[in-house]
Order: C-alpha cells, then structure tokens, then sequence
C-alpha cells in the first residue's frame, strides 16, 4: 500500500489501539476501592500505556506516521513515542542527510547517476514529519545543512537539482 500510493499526496494510518487506559474498577458514590483494585486498575492503565506506545513505535519505524487514538488518556502516549521515537533517530538522520545531499549533488556535478532519491527523500520525510508533529525543532533541521526554502520544496530531487545548479 505504501509503495502503491508514493508520491500521490495520499496519506495512510495505522490501526487504532483498542486495548483503553481505563480500570475495571470504579467506586460508588460511597464506596473507595480496595488496594488491590486500585492496583488492578493501575495495571491495566499501564498495559494499556504500554501496548499503545509499542504499537506507535512499530507504526512509525514503519513509515506510518499518522495514526488513531480512541480515548483521550492514549494521546500523552502518543506525544512520548511520537518525541521518542523522532528525538532518537535525529542525530543519525542529520549526518545522513547532510552526506546525502553533498554525495547526491556531487555525483550528479560529474555526470553519474544518483539513483537513491527515495532513501534521500525518506530522510527528509523524517525531518518533514518530526517537525510537524513538534518532535523536532526548526534549528535541529537547518543543522543538517539543509535551508528553510530547500525543507519547504518537499522534494528531495527538487534540492539535488538546485544545488548542482550553483
């Protein structure tokens, strides 16, 4: 399906965590819940926790950046992989970038072919979609090398060529 619809302007989710931050447990009007309840409903809020934030970390290392949140207790979880998982690839994915768009618009300056644009353009999906989910910071994208107006074409090609240009 992601291959299928590259390049369209369609955007695909995963599935929804169905397993809900909530505890079987409730109190009565007049009641208190027992210690053992409270900590029954405690594990159950952090399995839940738990499986959701899995579940998002898979979807994301998989290219699958949008996603389904059912109950409102699911979306701090979603923050803390969204930022987890987008702050533990920035370094890697910086130097990467950098020496992509440096090789790219070399080997293009002495006539090869640079055949590779998808991994070039994947690396800037990953600034694209850190930045718009907040995950990552206008600065930490120009580190890269890369400029506001090269971010803001969205076409890995389209920088490679404007550069070779110069």
């Amino acid at each position: 399906m992601q291959v299928s619809l590259a390049g369209t302007g369609i955007t695909i989710s995963d599935g929804a965590t169905t397993s809900m931050p909530i505890g079987p447990h409730k109190a009565g009007k007049d009641d208190v819940l027992t210690s053992q309840q409270r900590y029954e409903n405690r594990m159950v809020v952090h399995g839940a926790w738990k499986l959701h934030y899995d579940n998002i970390r898979h979807s994301l290392a998989h290219g699958y950046y949008q996603g389904w949140d059912l109950n409102p207790g699911q979306l701090p979880i979603r923050y803390a992989a969204m930022d987890a998982f987008f702050l533990s690839g920035l370094q890697d994915a910086s130097a990467r970038l950098n020496a992509f768009l440096n090789k790219a618009a070399q080997a293009t300056l002495v006539g090869n072919t640079f055949d590779d644009a998808a991994t070039g353009q994947g690396l800037l999906n990953f600034f694209l979609r850190g930045m718009a989910c907040g995950a990552i910071t206008e600065q930490e994208v120009l580190a890269t090398g890369i400029t506001l107006d090269e971010l803001r074409s969205r076409s890995f090609v389209r920088i490679v060529n404007n550069r070779t240009k110069k």
